[in-house]
Parts: C-alpha cells; sequence; structure tokens
C-alpha cells in the first residue's frame, strides 16, 4: 500500500472559535509577547540601553506574539470585510510606558521587556473585531527590547524580506494535531498557528527585524478570488518578495467544516496568479510542482518504470462509478492485470524476475490529506464499496479514483531531502529518517503508525537481521536518488525540501525488498525529527532570496 499519510485524522475543529470579540487588548493581562525562542539562534542584537517613559519609538510588531491575533491595517474595510488583509509583522511606531534599563532586562522574565503602549491607529484580529486603541489597556503590550528601535534604523529602511502569508480565518481555528504516534508534534499540522508560529520565530531569528509579513485570512474557498495579486504586490516593499500558503486543497465543495481545507481549483488558480504578479511560491511550491505532488498522478504515470518501483495504479473515472459501480471494479482489477502483463515484458526483456498478479490492493484519491481517503480492498465486492465510499463523500468533486495493487512491507523509511543540489552528491543524503510501522487498520483504512530507531524497527520488523535493513537502505538510497533525478525533470529548479517514503521488508537472511511509497511536498509531517523545523524552515528562509550565498546554512 502506497500512502502512509502522517497524521491519524483531519484536523477538525476546536470547541472554541478566534472570536475573542474586541473586549481583549494587545497582551492583555500581561500576556502579550512572552513567548522567547532562543532555541532557533541568538536572534537580532539590542541596540538601545534604556528608554523614558513617554518618548516615541519604533517597535517591531509580530503576530505571534499577541494572543489575541490582531494586527495592522491601513484601512478599516481591510480589517472588517473578509478575506482580511493586513500588516502582521513589521515595524510600526509605539509610546514607551515606563522607564526600562538595560542592565535589568531578563529575556526570560517577562516584567523585565520594555512596556509600551502601540499607536497606530487601526489594528483588527482574523474575525473582524477593531482594536479599541482609546483605551490604553488595549493597546499596552510588552515588546523584547531586540524589537525596539530609536532614531535611524533598519525601520526607515524597506525589509529586506516581504512575505505573504495566506492563512485560515474561519470561526473554527485549525486543530494542530499535535498529540498520538501519528500526530504532528508540537510544530503542529501546517495550516495551524503552532505551525506558522515556529516558521516566523526562525524567519525572526535568521533576519532579525529585517522582514514584514502581510497576511490575508480567508474564511472559505470563495474568498481566495477576491484577492487582488497584482494589488498585493504593492503591498511588499522588501527587497526579495515570497508567498507562504498555508492551506490545504481538496477536491470538495465548502461546507465540509474542516477548518484551512478549500477547493484546489480556487487556491492553484490564486498561486498562478500571484507568481504571474512576481510573487514566488515558497511554501510549499511554485503551483505546477505542488499539483504533481499533490494529485498524485505521478503514482499512474511512473508505475510501469522498472527502476523507480511504484506500485501499478490505474485511474478510473468517476463517471464509470457513477454509471456502474460493478463494472468499474472489474475494469479496474482488469487494468491491473494488463498493467502486471506489461510489468513481466518489460522485466523480461532487462532480466529482472517477475512479479506475481495483483489481487488485491488500496484506493486512494489525490488532493487528499490525513490518511482519510485511502481504503484498502481484497475482491470485487470489497473494490465496488471502496469506489463509491470514496467518490460519494458530501461535496465530493472528484474526478478520478486511484485503484493500486498491494505491497507487503513491514517497516517504512521517510526520508527527508533538503537542499539538494545534483551537482553535488553530497546533498543527495537525506537529512534524516524515520521508520514507521503501521500499527492498526480501521475498516480497511489506515490510521496510526508508531514510529522508531533504526535499531528497534530492525527487532521489530526484520527479526534482528541488521544486514537485511542495510540492504533496504542501500536499495532505499538508490531509489531516491533516481527520484530525485526525475525531479529535476518536473522543474528546472530543486525543491527546498521533498520527503520520500520507501517501502521496505525482509525476504531473507541480510536481504530485502523496496518499493516506492509516497514523494510528499514540503509541509509534510516532521515525524519527531528533532532538528526538523530548524532544517527545514531555515531552509524556506534561505529559498527567498535570488542569491542564498549571502545566508549560511542555519
Amino acid at each position: 500500500e502506497a500512502e502512509t499519510p502522517p497524521a491519524p485524522a483531519r484536523p477538525g475543529a476546536m470547541s472554541r472559535g478566534y472570536g475573542h470579540g474586541p473586549y481583549y487588548g494587545k497582551g492583555k493581562g500581561g500576556k502579550g509577547g512572552q513567548h522567547h525562542d532562543n532555541h532557533y539562534g541568538e536572534g537580532p542584537q539590542i541596540t538601545v540601553s534604556s528608554l523614558r517613559a513617554g518618548e516615541t519609538v519604533d517597535v517591531f510588531h509580530r503576530y505571534r506574539q499577541d494572543p489575541n491575533g490582531y494586527f495592522m491595517v491601513q484601512h478599516r474595510t481591510s480589517g472588517v470585510m473578509h478575506p482580511s488583509v493586513g500588516k502582521t509583522d513589521g515595524w510600526t511606531t509605539a509610546r514607551v510606558n515606563e522607564n526600562w534599563d538595560a542592565q535589568y532586562y531578563n529575556p526570560h522574565d517577562y516584567q523585565t521587556w520594555v512596556e509600551i503602549q502601540w499607536t497606530h491607529p487601526l489594528w483588527y484580529n482574523r474575525r473582524g473585531h477593531r482594536l479599541d486603541v482609546k483605551n490604553p489597556s488595549m493597546v499596552t503590550q510588552r515588546v523584547m527590547p531586540e524589537q525596539v528601535r530609536r532614531g535611524k534604523s533598519e525601520a526607515q529602511r524597506p525589509p529586506q524580506l516581504s512575505l505573504f502569508h495566506l492563512r485560515w480565518g474561519g470561526e473554527q481555528p485549525v486543530n494542530p494535531v499535535t498529540e498520538g504516534a501519528g500526530g504532528w508534534g508540537a510544530t503542529g499540522s501546517n495550516p495551524s498557528d503552532n505551525y506558522i508560529n515556529a516558521w516566523e520565530d526562525v524567519v525572526f531569528r535568521m533576519l532579525g527585524p529585517n522582514y514584514e509579513i502581510i497576511s490575508a485570512f480567508i474564511q472559505n474557498s470563495d474568498e481566495l478570488g477576491k484577492l487582488a495579486p497584482a494589488l498585493l504586490r504593492h503591498l511588499l516593499k522588501g527587497q526579495h518578495v515570497a508567498a507562504c500558503y498555508f492551506m490545504w486543497p481538496i477536491a470538495f465543495q465548502d461546507g465540509h467544516e474542516f477548518p484551512a481545507y478549500v477547493q484546489r481549483e480556487k487556491l492553484i488558480e490564486l498561486m498562478v496568479q500571484m507568481e504571474a504578479a512576481g510573487i514566488p511560491s515558497r511554501f510549499p511550491h511554485e503551483s505546477h510542482l505542488y499539483k504533481i505532488f499533490a494529485s498524485k498522478e505521478w503514482t499512474a504515470q511512473m508505475c510501469l518504470h522498472p527502476l523507480l518501483k511504484v506500485p501499478l495504479t490505474t485511474m478510473v473515472a468517476r463517471q464509470a462509478v457513477a454509471t456502474d459501480p460493478s463494472k468499474a471494479a472489474i475494469e479496474a482489477m482488469n487494468a491491473l492485470k494488463n498493467l502486471a502483463d506489461a510489468r513481466a515484458s518489460w522485466n523480461r526483456q532487462l532480466g529482472q524476475p517477475e512479479k506475481p498478479y495483483p489481487n488485491k490492493g488500496v484506493a486512494k484519491l489525490g488532493w487528499s490529506w490525513e490518511a482519510m481517503d485511502v481504503q484498502a480492498w481484497k475482491n470485487k465486492q470489497e473494490l465496488e464499496r471502496a469506489l463509491v465510499s470514496l467518490v460519494e463523500q458530501p461535496g465530493s468533486m472528484v474526478d478520478q479514483i486511484f485503484v493500486q495493487e498491494w505491497v507487503d512491507f513491514e517497516v517504512e523509511m521517510r526520508h527527508f531531502f533538503v537542499e539538494v543540489d545534483l551537482h553535488d552528491r553530497s546533498t543527495w543524503k537525506p537529512k534524516y529518517i524515520v521508520y514507521t510501522v503501521f500499527k492498526s487498520r480501521d475498516d480497511g483504512c489506515f490510521r496510526d503508525f508508531d514510529k522508531y530507531d533504526r535499531q528497534t524497527a530492525i527487532g521489530m520488523t526484520f527479526q534482528n537481521d541488521d544486514a537485511a535493513m542495510a540492504d533496504a537502505e542501500k536499495q532505499a538510497e538508490e531509489l531516491c536518488g533516481r527520484w530525485l533525478q526525475w525531479l529535476q525533470a518536473q522543474t528546472h529548479t530543486m525543491p527546498t525540501v521533498v520527503r520520500m517514503d520507501i517501502m521496505a521488508r525482509r525476504i531473507g537472511p541480510g536481504k530485502a525488498a523496496v518499493a516506492t511509497g509516497e514523494l510528499t511536498e514540503l509541509g509534510g509531517c516532521f515525524l519527531g525529527w528533532p532538528q526538523g523545523p530548524s532544517t527545514v524552515f531555515s531552509a524556506m528562509v534561505r529559498s527567498c532570496f535570488k542569491n542564498t550565498a549571502n545566508l549560511a546554512p542555519y
């Protein structure tokens, strides 16, 4: 089975929405900005030694430091009307609220930070509530002195980087799904605030207050078409610009109540228009490459290539399922047999061993996330049920279903590749490998797995046969290298990050067999990789610059 997504369930709605209303200010109750992430680096330097109460200073606002999520707008309609668009990170002015001296500053003691009152007149949150700036307590917040400047400074210069962030602004927030073996960990799922906050922390630590973020908050798919890329380009003042789309595109209409799930066509259309306006997509990928990963059509296109070891895959048209699902199942199984004949013929010509005819497999959808749309089948009746079940979900705009042969495997090796340069073989080595094993399969669907280190995986799945695992790893390395070369045909510049999931099983003493499971786009689960967020996010920052040599490896 080739699909092994990272988390146990779609991120659903949390019990409480964003809409705290207009009754909470920026840092009310001493909460604003208490987050200090020195584990991502030293960050910017402090340039002020003391500050006087009442003086006006430049302050770098960071959206993630405000527990109530207010951001700056230039006009009321930018905050009231959806999609709401404003500056979430960047320089603005403030008034110092009390005397401050650097000698008493402790970054881990919030009460020693600089207390200021924001002077920008218009602040809104993602739900369209305006901040009452006439109430001093609503605009009072403590910030780190690293974010304060006096006199001439970078606050008066164009930012080094302007980022456009597309974020979820619906009433119900994105569940980060941090818990469980298949969960996303503390970083959270990629449309969640957890994930975006972690990314922005790395941006701040690498660039200091030399960037800005313009964010658009949407609450449904239709709002994607209301954004004007050419006008958004004029809002981005940086020397370099980039866009990050923290959404999950799907083949379903709105109304599903899953936050951040949007219609695929509308998101891709926005990405294309933004790219045409000169705003490069840096997360997850440029639009055409993102379609290749998310659609999963590469599985059917490459399944007969003998060196890429993709399970045999055919695409079943939705019209066939709608007309006669029984006939569609029979024809899909026949198609797999025809593909098996073709593979056998090719293998004979190449001197490779033949493989048995497929008699079971999986049915699954592209443009799907979180293991929700993968179903196993062992006969015609089960395949028929799977086809109908997958296409007849509420709001489904699915045009085809993948039917794939079953591949027996005992462990899946998840390879993380970062900043690969095909001219430098040393970069072909994965930055990290996670070994995972499925522990449950509910109703023919795949939900949960355990993560292991290499030695534990050998004991759990390979009968303590270290040589067999080494053989699997060697084959996987060669297989991943072929996929890296294949990716060069899909895009003229190699993707910043890609994860390749390789299925493996022990077939005898010291011997293993491998197959391609999944090619996962930037934004895939870190699967417990401790250095994953800092490694991947710093590579993302570097990808935002035309001349990456100016930024050393992080």
